[in-house]
Parts: structure tokens; sequence; C-alpha cells
């Protein structure tokens, strides 16, 4: 697939605005991630069972990531037809960036994320709130418990969007995926589909895959790049068919190779 030409605007800042972008979009993102925050919970006494408070869940977790999308400047092209049906699905993964996407175009997801997260002041509170699966990937004895809360998410109804790399990457190449958070799907006979996803800055900002995408560096350092960037453009292909298979390790890589088939390093 060729590279797509870069966006463009007829109207460049200039780097001079940079810091003060920076902070409204620090203020922006906090305000929100408030205020969806005391919406949620201002409305879960009004949404009490468990089909009425997921789908409260997932209205304000769609709002909240649409909200940080707008404020980052994070605009989002969508390829295709995103699942709406319970699956497991699977992309490449190159940083927070990827979580705000697929949280503004899909239904409600079930995330599997890093544990530090749920540290991280106001996000990590919310992203629990949300229904976040976490899991410690250096602590295998934490697979059995994250994997029987990726069951119950798939039994919920919900979309369970796992990066199965293992960890962020630079953008450049997708790695092999990981079968144990598979397993699941795998056991269940749950449907599994596939997607990828890329990034594209202006000209004149740093590339996306150092400021878009988080590899071997502090979160708050790669923010900064982050947050002082004009305009990113996000596009998510979906790649509409799904897999079933009892072999987690032969899912796994038959995954792989459908990513990878669409993939477009990004530069």
């Amino acid at each position: 697939m060729p590279a797509p030409p870069p966006p463009t605007d007829t109207y460049r800042s200039g780097p001079f605005r940079r810091p003060f972008r920076r902070a409204g979009r620090l203020l922006g993102g906090v305000g929100a991630t408030l205020g969806h925050s005391v919406v949620w919970a201002v409305g879960l006494p009004f949404h009490r069972g468990p089909e009425r408070s997921l789908a409260w869940r997932v209205r304000c977790f769609r709002g909240w990531g649409r909200a940080l999308c707008r404020i980052g400047a994070l605009h989002i092209e969508v390829v295709g037809e995103p699942p709406r049906e319970p699956c497991v699905l699977v992309t490449n993964h190159v940083g927070y960036a990827d979580i705000l996407v697929l949280a503004a175009v899909l239904e409600g997801p079930a995330f599997v994320s890093m544990h530090e997260i749920r540290t991280w002041p106001l996000i990590g509170f919310m992203a629990a709130r949300m229904g976040t699966i976490f899991i410690d990937r250096r602590d295998k004895r934490a697979i059995p418990v994250v994997n029987a809360a990726i069951g119950a998410a798939l039994e919920r109804g919900q979309v369970v969007v796992l990066f199965a790399e293992g960890g962020n990457s630079d953008g450049r190449a997708v790695r092999p995926f990981r079968p144990p958070l598979l397993d699941p799907a795998a056991r269940l006979g749950a449907p599994c589909t596939w997607g990828t996803l890329h990034y594209r800055v202006l000209p004149g900002d740093p590339p996306a895959s150092r400021s878009v995408c988080w590899h071997e560096e502090t979160i708050w350092r790669q923010a900064v790049r982050f947050l002082a960037l004009e305009r990113i453009h996000a596009r998510v292909a979906f790649g509409g068919d799904s897999l079933r298979c009892a072999d987690r390790k032969q899912l796994a890589a038959d995954l792989h190779a459908r990513v990878l088939s669409r993939f477009q390093p990004i530069e």
C-alpha cells in the first residue's frame, strides 16, 4: 500500500506556540476527564442493573475518548466497519494514542492494558471505572486472572481490545503476537478480528515515530512532544473478517499475518 501524503494546513502556528498549546491541552484533558468521571458517577444510580450500567459506561467511555481526541487535535479516519458483536480485536500497538482512537470509534470496548496505567493521575481512575483489564506482563501468575476477566467481558457482549505484541513499539514493525492472552478466545471459540493503526503529523513537527509512538522513555517525556503537536492524523483500518481457532498459538500466528498484510510503518 503506498504511503498517503502528509497532512497539510494553509496556516502553521509556528514552534513558539507549542508551550501554550501543550498547557492548554493538558488543562483541557484534565477538565474532560474530571467532567466525564463526574457525569458517570452522577448517572450511575439511574442506570442500575448489569445491562443498563454497562450501557451507561459505554456511553461515557466513548464520549471521554472523543473529547480527548478533539482536545489533542487527533483527527481519525476509519477504514472498514468497526466490530460490534462480542469478539477479541487485535491491532499493532505504539502507545496510549491507540487507546484514545479505539475508545472513540468502538462501542464500549474492554481494553487489556499495562497495570501502570492504573497509577496515572485521573486517567488511571477513569480507565478502571470504564472496565479496563489491567495486567502486569512481568508476572505470569496474573495471566489466569486476566484471562478470566477477558472471558467475562466476552460473555457480557463486549469487544475486548488486546495489544498482542505485549508492549509498545516504535511503529516501524509489528512484533510477533503472544498467544497466552488469546486463550479465552481459543477456549470459548470466540471470534477474533483485527485492524491496523497508523499516524502522521504535519511537516515541521517531530516525526510520528518519536512524537506519537511511545518507546523506551518515560511517559512524561513523550507526552511533552505529543501534546505540542499541531495536528495528528490517525487512521484505523478494520480487517472485516474474523478468525476462530482452538489452538491459541496458531490463532496468534494467523492474526499476526493478517495485521502484517495491511501494516504501514510509521515514519
